[in-house]
């Protein structure tokens, strides 16, 4: 199967992130795929960076003739199967080739946003595609309510990370002494671009609580502003004020190789207000072994059993994650028993392979109802 991705964001987050490890990994299990990207994006830097197929293609607009006509050259060109939209943009595109050339189209929704709806968005969603993939149960919900889809179109496709570099083997005291935290402390970790809807103010609102009662923590963030939240990171870095000074709350800025950033953690806290869906830092820290605290947003509550795999609290509430995160600190045999029910679940049902078996199914299914076969 020939598979092209379109991604018309010029900002770097877990969404594209996603599409980028899903690239790479179609790539190496004998399905060529394209990375379709807007010049000097960051999605289109990163593809290049991993070597990855790519085309530049300056995305204009949502019916620009130009761009519709490089795309539909592309996917002629090479021969493309199958087409993965990602935004609304994206997916208008998608639309026209289907309903001009039945180029088979699947549409992806990453986020728990309501869709804002009109007779042309519904339009596309429910015939500009050949089947939908939603990154949480949540969403798929969304876009049934909305009248946007039937049920048996939308495939939940839950997030999975690599187990080759997500394990609880991975040793961070090197990474650990280099910061200069004291071998006896606990690190909580919380891992975001810093924008509102994460809720850096709440976490580190909880971190400033739980720093007041334990004195062998060290509270990190690994993540970065865009321009467009410049202003909000440094309301989170005043809010965190001498803490930040003494060293027990570290902003690390972003960093690619997550995995040894995770190893230095002892908890994951999540603390988002919206937005979220399936977030696969939560597999990446169940497979770490790392305990998890996160709020009921989106689709967390679907990859969290409370009290099972995790601890779920309200959202934007700094006192319902500060009781979560001091549970875990001062009851270590609910911690330990949650870490490891939490791996074994993360085992079975978050890995990669188990989560691009279904996507490649869903692709499939795209394939037959557009009554093609891949080239």
């Amino acid at each position: 199967m020939r598979i092209a991705h379109i991604e018309s964001s010029m900002n770097w987050g877990g969404q594209e992130l996603r599409i980028v490890e899903q690239t790479d990994w179609l790539n190496q299990h004998g399905h060529p795929t394209w990375i379709i990207a807007r010049p000097d994006s960051a999605i289109l830097r990163e593809a290049q960076q991993r070597d990855l197929p790519v085309l530049a293609l300056d995305i204009r607009g949502s019916a620009n003739p130009r761009t519709y006509a490089e795309l539909a050259q592309f996917v002629r060109t090479q021969r493309i199967d199958l087409l993965d939209c990602h935004g609304n943009r994206d997916s208008a595109y998608g639309a026209a080739l289907k309903w001009l050339t039945g180029l088979p189209v699947v549409r992806s929704r990453h986020v728990t946003d309501p869709v804002r709806s009109s007779a042309l968005r519904k339009l596309v969603w429910r015939t500009g595609n050949h089947g939908i993939v939603v990154t949480a149960e949540r969403v798929a919900e969304i876009l049934v309510e909305a009248g946007f889809a039937p049920r048996d179109r939308i495939y939940v496709a839950a997030a999975g990370v690599e187990t080759d570099r997500f394990h609880p083997q991975r040793d961070g005291q090197a990474l650990r002494a280099q910061l200069g935290i004291p071998a006896h402390h606990r690190v909580i970790a919380n891992v975001g671009m810093i924008r509102p809807d994460k809720g850096q103010r709440f976490f580190v609102q909880a971190c400033l609580a739980v720093l007041a009662q334990h004195d062998d923590l060290t509270c990190i963030h690994l993540g970065e502003a865009t321009r467009q939240t410049e202003a909000y990171k440094q309301e989170v870095l005043a809010l965190a004020g001498d803490a930040i000074a003494e060293g027990k709350i570290r902003f690390l800025g972003y960093q690619t190789d997550i995995e040894n950033w995770l190893a230095v953690a002892d908890m994951v806290v999540i603390a988002s207000i919206a937005t979220e869906a399936q977030t696969r830092l939560v597999a990446q820290a169940f497979l770490m072994q790392k305990n998890v605290v996160a709020t009921t947003t989106g689709g967390l509550p679907e990859m969290i059993t409370h009290r099972q795999t995790g601890l779920l609290c309200e959202p934007a509430s700094a006192r319902a994650l500060t009781e979560a995160i001091d549970t875990l600190l001062t009851d270590p045999a609910l911690a330990a028993t949650l870490r490891e029910q939490a791996y074994h679940h993360a085992q079975q049902h978050m890995t990669f392979d188990h989560m691009m078996t279904g996507m490649l199914a869903t692709y499939q299914h795209a394939l037959t109802r557009a009554g093609r076969k891949a080239g």
